[in-house]
């Protein structure tokens, strides 16, 4: 399995985009809630999701969208799952530590 991961340097910080294959391009709504998976922020190099994990573990900030990513951060812990929030079926994530 693999997934699209962005790398962003934001005031010397690094941000990573990560999203399943199938959320690219979509934009998921809850009321007024918009969440929109845009190409330039989350679609990067398309990896195997264990080498997203590995990358990710190093992080500090992160976006992750799409239920086989979001999964794999549950499984390891690297999330919890009150962080995470569903919409449209789709769960999303943001760690910032």
């Amino acid at each position: 399995m693999h997934v699209f991961l962005k790398i962003h340097n934001i005031f010397n910080q690094p941000v990573i985009g990560v999203s399943d294959q199938d959320c690219i391009g979509k934009t998921y709504r809850q009321g007024k809630f918009c969440f929109s998976v845009s190409e330039s922020f989350f679609k990067g190099d398309l990896i195997p999701i264990d080498q997203a994990l590995t990358i990710l573990m190093k992080s500090t900030n992160f976006n992750a969208v799409g239920k086989n990513i979001i999964q794999a951060l549950l499984k390891l812990e690297m999330i919890h799952a009150e962080a995470v929030i569903e919409i449209d079926n789709t769960p999303i994530a943001i760690s910032i530590i």
